[in-house]
């Protein structure tokens, strides 16, 4: 129990605390990439119905769905505006 164990101690604990926010950095940055994916896809689903409802000359349908789809295409541009400078 020299001082030697006492700095590899600490020495281990510290690296234990700069895996773990290492990890979480990760965790976040795909958490982000994530986020933005499925805004982009959510707005490519609703574009999808808008279409289909346009097809089946249904205004009312296309009307809303056109809307959720420019809804999730400004919230992904909102969230990778947001991520790109972390």
């Amino acid at each position: 129990t020299g001082p030697s164990q006492v700095y590899r101690v600490h020495w281990l604990r510290a690296k234990a605390l700069r895996d773990r926010w290492k990890e979480e950095m990760t965790l976040v940055q795909l958490e982000m990439d994530w986020t933005c994916h499925y805004f982009s896809w959510r707005a490519t689903q609703w574009g999808d119905r808008m279409r289909e409802s346009l097809e089946k000359r249904l205004p009312g349908h296309a009307c809303y769905s056109g809307r959720q789809s420019q809804m999730y295409s400004l919230l992904a541009q909102d969230a990778q505006a947001a991520f790109q400078d972390l």
